[in-house]
């Protein structure tokens, strides 16, 4: 029986009564990687709260989540050496990695891996670069260290995964064997726009609606929405921008105050995803103006719906969208440009039209065929030594 070991930051998180939560570990990855090897395991960053807010993605399925003691930040740096000691020993148990990177215990264990030969496919999922510049202080102060981190770890990987077609591979070649499948997987995907309809509708002079969906308190840019609309409002518009996403929302909530705009907003909170898809099915524009990416789960989302929209030039979003609707990260007056570019009829349909069919080529039988073929030739180099 072969075991497969599949490495990330995560990060969980485990309450008082050890109950684990998060996100990165669900039945749907553990059968991915099933065509591995019959034993699948995780490794992740394990983080104890009291805040039972976090609790979603409960460990229900019963996955073996092996738990690995945070050391990313100062104040944790002390648990650096038993933590390594840990993701070592699983290194070694394990038969086959998948480690998703950057992360910080990917790293680690990629090393250990080469250092003894365990064979391991890589998955690069953002840019350490983009994230970190747009962070805090000392993010920025570790973004040049981080970038040339992972550009050694990827460049003799001989099995890679980007989740882009083009950007993160153009920053982090390997010399070997890679492919670009996206973590970003649609399931049941519509035969018909539907929103074509919608927008055959659409009338300026009535109530706009902006959509962006992520987490509220880290880099997708919703503040350079709301900076943008008391512009759109004093044209006569009238706007409605629901903000979906968990987090906390109390520096937007604040922001929107502060610019006059709060009545405008409307914090939703993190949905369930079928709630999810009837809010983008009533959306005039969606909206990705983040900081950085890899390559955005809920532009793609909302793309398969048919939705017209604009994101920022970072990460994976060029390849996605049309270029008159991207904008340069952070720039609030070309995205108040570009969202009075597109509010009318022909444009949001033409948009419209052409997200929905570029959806098409991240669907799951297209993507599950990708990732398997690269699967077969991996098992091949193992099995030929």
């Amino acid at each position: 029986m072969r075991k497969v070991l599949f490495v990330h930051d995560g990060p969980r998180w485990k309450n008082d009564s050890g109950v684990q939560f998060g996100s990165m570990a669900d039945k749907d990855m553990y059968h991915r990687y099933q065509y591995l090897g019959d034993n699948v395991e995780f490794m992740m960053r394990v983080f104890k709260v009291n805040d039972t807010s976090k609790l979603m993605n409960v460990n229900e399925f019963g996955l073996n989540i092996h738990e690995i003691t945070p050391f990313n930040r100062p104040s944790l740096l002390k648990n650096y050496f038993k933590s390594k000691k840990e993701i070592e020993r699983q290194v070694d148990q394990a038969d086959i990695l998948v480690v998703r990177l950057p992360s910080t215990i990917g790293s680690v264990a990629v090393k250990y891996a080469k250092k003894i030969n365990k064979p391991y496919i890589a998955e690069v999922v953002s840019c350490p670069w983009d994230a970190l510049t747009n962070h805090s202080r000392l993010g920025k102060m570790y973004a040049p260290a981080s970038r040339e981190k992972l550009k050694k770890l990827i460049e003799d990987t001989k099995y890679v995964i980007y989740v882009t077609k083009e950007f993160l591979q153009d920053r982090y070649p390997t010399k070997y064997n890679s492919t670009n499948i996206s973590n970003v997987i649609l399931k049941n995907l519509p035969e018909t726009n539907k929103l074509l309809d919608y927008y055959e509708k659409f009338d300026p002079k009535g109530r706009i609606t902006f959509t962006t969906l992520g987490a509220v308190d880290i880099y997708k840019g919703q503040q350079f929405v709301l900076q943008a609309m008391p512009a759109l409002l004093k044209d006569g518009y009238d706007i409605m921008y629901n903000i979906v996403g968990g987090g906390n929302n109390a520096r937007l909530a604040a922001l929107a105050k502060e610019l006059g705009v709060e009545a405008h907003v409307n914090f939703t909170g993190k949905l369930p995803h079928e709630e999810v898809f009837n809010v983008l099915e009533k959306t005039d524009i969606y909206l990705q103006p983040s900081d950085s990416e890899g390559l955005p789960r809920g532009l793609i989302e909302a793309m398969s719906r048919g939705c017209a929209a604009i994101g920022s030039r970072t990460g994976g979003i060029p390849e996605l969208l049309n270029n008159d609707f991207i904008i340069e990260p952070k720039n609030v007056a070309d995205l108040t440009a570009k969202i009075r570019a597109m509010l009318n009829k022909e444009t949001l349909i033409k948009e419209s039209k052409h997200n929905f069919e570029t959806a098409k080529d991240y669907s799951f039988e297209i993507l599950d065929s990708r990732r398997k073929a690269f699967y077969d030739k991996f098992l091949e180099s193992i099995n030929e030594k």
